[in-house]
């Protein structure tokens, strides 16, 4: 069976610059440029990323979705894109942290309890270890 998804584009000014926000999936993926809505695609297609959507969705009855959004681009200290997926107001609450190898493309999850960074497989096998 073949599903029809709709994406909805539309441009918003955030702090003077144009930024392109994408809702697909019942996700909201806030990118400045092409390069953020690839890697913020990406990482909305993680199967933890559309689950926690889906909890997220069940439990407010379809008031609330995930927002997944870039919270720092690369630089010389951290030298890939920083992606934060929380839920909408009212909690905003951070699910995730990632890190995207710009280059590769490659999604590394961030644990801020310990300060680590794993790729995605090491954090899964962690994840069944719990």
């Amino acid at each position: 069976m073949l599903k029809k998804f709709v994406q909805v584009f539309s441009v918003v000014i955030l702090l003077g610059i144009p930024v392109c926000i994408t809702r697909t999936f019942a996700q909201e993926l806030i990118a400045g440029n092409a390069k953020e809505k690839k890697i913020l695609s990406l990482v909305a297609a993680l199967p933890e990323v559309q689950e926690r959507a889906k909890q997220i969705r069940i439990r407010s009855a379809g008031k609330t979705q995930i927002t997944l959004m870039v919270s720092a681009p690369p630089d010389y200290s951290i030298p890939y894109y920083q992606v934060n997926v929380n839920d909408n107001a009212p909690a905003y609450d951070n699910y995730y942290q990632f890190a995207v190898d710009p280059k590769t493309y490659q999604i590394f999850f961030y644990d801020a309890a310990t300060n680590k960074q794993y790729t995605v497989a090491e954090w899964r096998k962690r994840k069944k270890k719990r």
